[in-house]
């Protein structure tokens, strides 16, 4: 009993962590996003999100997980594309890399919070935090590098397209 009651309490830490994370991504103005900054660049490894498909085939199974915004209609959905402009894919590109990064916050903060707890409960807070976080991370990876070939596919460079042009998709929450 006393290790069921244990469990929900770090579930309900770990859920606390993601709600946490996840507001201040939304509050984060998307100006403070940029594809080529070095956290969001593709590594050569990566084969422009290609080693994805090849290996774990994020193509069959990347619809079927929940977006945040199947839950939350002001947020910019990412589940599919619902236009061709430049400015929305350039938009949809800057989303994959608020994505990412809160993904990547809530693994992090995960492990930090793990730390002052036994190896058994820090190993499953860790487990839970990956599983749950990085199909989503891999998905970004592999979505944006293919957004980024569209864009330069239609000639358009990167730089014509500012952010005080784009639609505000994210309203204050």
């Amino acid at each position: 009993m006393m290790h069921s009651l244990l469990l929900i309490h770090h579930l309900v830490v770990f859920l606390i962590i993601s709600i946490v994370n996840t507001i201040i991504s939304i509050k984060l103005p998307i100006s403070f996003f940029h594809y080529d900054n070095w956290f969001f660049r593709g590594w050569g490894w990566e084969k422009n999100g290609q080693i994805y498909q090849d290996y774990i085939g994020v193509k069959k199974w990347k619809n079927r997980l929940p977006e945040l915004s199947d839950f939350l209609s002001f947020l910019f959905t990412k589940r599919q594309m619902k236009q061709s402009g430049s400015e929305y894919l350039y938009r949809f590109v800057l989303e994959t890399c608020r994505a990412e990064l809160v993904h990547w916050s809530i693994i992090i903060c995960s492990f930090i919070y793990a730390q002052r707890h036994y190896a058994n409960v820090s190993i499953v807070i860790i487990v839970i935090a990956v599983a749950l976080n990085l199909p989503y991370i891999i998905i970004q990876r592999y979505n944006r590098p293919r957004i980024l070939r569209l864009l330069v596919n239609k000639k358009t460079t990167i730089k014509q397209v500012t952010i005080n042009d784009l639609t505000t998709i994210h309203k204050d929450v």
